[in-house]
Formats: structure tokens, C-alpha cells, sequence
């Protein structure tokens, strides 16, 4: 099967699943006065990184800045505090010191919302409960366009349509479901956008794997909190879909790794084994922040 036929394959997962479920109301909330803010604007200088212009393009130029300068490490284990500070204290320009997905999109949010930008950090799962992979992206809103985009720091790239549009996470699963033209880009190549999709026809098959469900980070601001919400497809249980998972990691993980995690695996599927869904309504993502 060939990059191409396997890109369809989630395209067809995706189309099966088109819907999220009604869920509970809830409402994410964004931070633009943490006193943290100031020293990070002055400590790297954001102002004049991202310059003059609209949300996107300011957040563009950011997550340039950024990309090339935080090493990825898939590995890594989470010791540092999960806010920007600490992490480009530990990380920027130290290849010794590479971050990994989850964290180099924190990085990126709060560094827009230090400028006061919109931004948010959104999990993004696949379907199989077998899959051990996922993905984390930075999503902003940009007042010109009045939408919510997604940016990709780990890749430093974004997604478009046909006619060059940003899009967000949402309307990438949309058009990848309905086999519409979409693909990633990095904003510079002078290919055009049917070129693009072919050179980047990896990138566009990890993205549309791990865009089956997601999870969003309640409370956008300095810091974690770790309150997560989820959006499910109609028909999907992600708590069985999670046990599933556990169940194969602790079958099938190295022993190495299971002698520092098999625990916490372990009482995470005792916590589940009565739990249920909580879905929230697809209205609080995609309400606007302003």
C-alpha cells in the first residue's frame, strides 16, 4: 500500500465518523494577563519576532522563530514545568535538550497569548486503539479571517485548501473526510498547492491518521492545569478505546518501560473500569475567544 492508498484509508475512517457527539456544555477559557507574560515578551524579544500584521501572520512568524530552534525528542520525559519559560530555558538553541510535540505546542500558545493572541493547545488522536502514536498542534484565531488555524511547530508548517486558506484542525478533518483538496505546507515553497500535496504526502497521511478524535486543553494560559476535554465522533467510545490501549501497552511494551510505567498503566485501567464518556459539545471549540 503506497503513501497515497493509505492517506484514503483514514480518509475513509474519517468519513465513517463525520460527526462529533452532543455532549456537555463547557467553556474554554483564555488567559491574556498572566504577570508571566511580560518577562517572556522581553526575555526572547516576541514583540519584534512577530512583528507587525494579523494573528496568523504575527503566529506564523513566531512558530519560525521556533520550530528550528527546539529540537524534537519523542522521548522525553516531561521533568521540566510545562510553560515557555522553562522550557526555552531548557530547550532553545539546546539540541542536547529536545522537547516533544505536547510541549513545543505550549510553547508556541503562550508565547501568541503573551501577545495577545488566541491560542490553544489541541491533542489529536487516531482511531486505533493499537496506535501508539499521536500528535499535539498550536490552534490561534485570526480576527481577519475570523476562524480558528491550525499551526504545527513540531513541523513548522500549517495546512491550506485549494486556494491557500489556513484551516483549522476541524476543517482538515472535514475536507480529509470528504476527499477535498487539502494539504500541508510550509508558507514558502514556490510549488504550487497540487505539487505541494504530492511532496508532502507523508505529512498529510500523519495528520489525517491522527485527526479521528480530539482533545483540547480547558484552560489556555501560563502553565498546565491538566484539565483536558474531549471531542468523540458519534458512534466512538474513547474510554473503551483507551482501555484497549492500556491493555496492549502492558501486553506488548519492553520491560524496560513497563518496570518505570507498567503501575500507573495498570491503576489507570482499574480507575476505568466504570467509567464513562464525558463529550463535550463541539459549540465550545468552535466558539470564538473574542
Amino acid at each position: 500500500m503506497n503513501v497515497r492508498e493509505e492517506t484514503e484509508l483514514y480518509c475513509g475512517i474519517l468519513a465513517n465518523y463525520p460527526a462529533f457527539q452532543t455532549g456537555e456544555r463547557a467553556a474554554l477559557a483564555y488567559d491574556f494577563d498572566c504577570p508571566e507574560y511580560r518577562e517572556l515578551i522581553e526575555r526572547y524579544g516576541l514583540e519584534k519576532l512577530a512583528g507587525r500584521g494579523g494573528e496568523f501572520t504575527r503566529a506564523r512568524r513566531l512558530m519560525r522563530y521556533l520550530a528550528p530552534r527546539l529540537t524534537h525528542e519523542s522521548n522525553y520525559d516531561g521533568h521540566v514545568a510545562c510553560n515557555a519559560l522553562a522550557l526555552l530555558d531548557y530547550s532553545l538553541d539546546q539540541p542536547e535538550h529536545g522537547i516533544n510535540c505536547l510541549y513545543k505546542s505550549k510553547v508556541l500558545a503562550e508565547c501568541c497569548l503573551a501577545l495577545g493572541i488566541p491560542a490553544r493547545r489541541v491533542v489529536i488522536m487516531p482511531f486505533s486503539p493499537y496506535d501508539l502514536d499521536n500528535h499535539v498542534v498550536t490552534e490561534i484565531f485570526d480576527r481577519e479571517r475570523d476562524k480558528w488555524i491550525m499551526l504545527d511547530p513540531t513541523t513548522n508548517g500549517y495546512f491550506v485548501d485549494e486556494s491557500g486558506t489556513p484551516l483549522s484542525m476541524a476543517e482538515i478533518r472535514e475536507r480529509f473526510a470528504a476527499l477535498d483538496f487539502v494539504t500541508y505546507t510550509t508558507g514558502r515553497s514556490r510549488l504550487d498547492l497540487v505539487r505541494q500535496r504530492e511532496k508532502y504526502a507523508r505529512q498529510n497521511r500523519y495528520l489525517c491518521k491522527n485527526a479521528f478524535y480530539f482533545i483540547l486543553e480547558k484552560y489556555n494560559g501560563f502553565g498546565a492545569k491538566n484539565e483536558w476535554l474531549c471531542l468523540i465522533p458519534e458512534g466512538f467510545s474513547q474510554v473503551r478505546n483507551q482501555r484497549l490501549n492500556l491493555e496492549y501497552r502492558l501486553k506488548n511494551e519492553p520491560q524496560e518501560i513497563l518496570k518505570k510505567t507498567g503501575e500507573k498503566w495498570r491503576a489507570a485501567l482499574k480507575r476505568m473500569e466504570n467509567a464513562a464518556d464525558r463529550p463535550i459539545d463541539s459549540s465550545a471549540y468552535l466558539k470564538k475567544p473574542i
